[in-house]
């Protein structure tokens, strides 16, 4: 199990302590297809349903779907690789698009009144680009992003990550950033089911 998913699932443990229903989705167990860029050919060509999960009869990412449509609260966790997010957060970016083009093209926002937050753990730094990628993508597709809404750590600038987790568990900060990340997520979203935003884009 990868560090990222290692403080994800403590995240999840806590989620649950508070009374919510938690669900973890591993991209790398689903059979998902490359994004096949019909938005570049004609942006009415990118639909939801996905066009590939239409095509390819074993494509799971309408496993996804269902689960990021259905939260309150969507929780991304990544490793930093070469500075950037992973290749399958990058894949579910990509394929993501067709949720997004509901709104941008066929003007039906299909993302309201859901909250992000991310995970990221690095062995060097790349925090705040990792960040600031995922935020964009995230803020596009219409998610609310709460106060405290990233719980990482980096490791030293060396090439030994066997003692990573360790450092891990034993950083206050990090540990901190965690369980405000969590407060502020359900208090956002909390706030959102009391007053939600309507069609407009306004608080009723």
């Amino acid at each position: 199990m990868s560090k990222s998913e290692r403080l994800l699932v403590q995240a999840l443990e806590r989620y649950r302590d508070f009374g919510c229903t938690t669900t973890l989705l591993r991209l790398k167990d689903l059979v998902i297809h490359d994004c096949e860029g019909n938005y570049s050919e004609n942006p009415a060509y990118c639909t939801y349903p996905c066009q590939s999960t239409l095509k390819y009869d074993d494509d799971q990412m309408q496993v996804v779907y269902d689960a990021v449509l259905s939260s309150d609260i969507l929780i991304l966790a990544t490793p930093i690789r070469w500075n950037n997010h992973s290749a399958l957060v990058q894949k579910f970016v990509e394929r993501m698009n067709t949720i997004e083009n509901q709104y941008s093209w066929f003007g039906n926002r299909m993302i309201r009144n859901k909250v992000a937050a991310l995970i990221i753990i690095g062995h060097v730094d790349g925090i705040q680009h990792v960040a600031g990628n995922l935020f964009n993508f995230l803020a596009w597709l219409g998610f609310h992003i709460p106060e405290v809404s990233i719980a990482s750590w980096v490791g030293e600038n060396n090439e030994d990550t066997t003692r990573d987790w360790e450092l891990i568990g034993a950083n206050k900060y990090t540990q901190e950033d965690l369980q405000n990340m969590i407060h502020s997520t359900i208090r956002l979203a909390a706030r959102l089911r009391i007053a939600p935003e309507n069609s407009s884009g306004e608080r009723g």
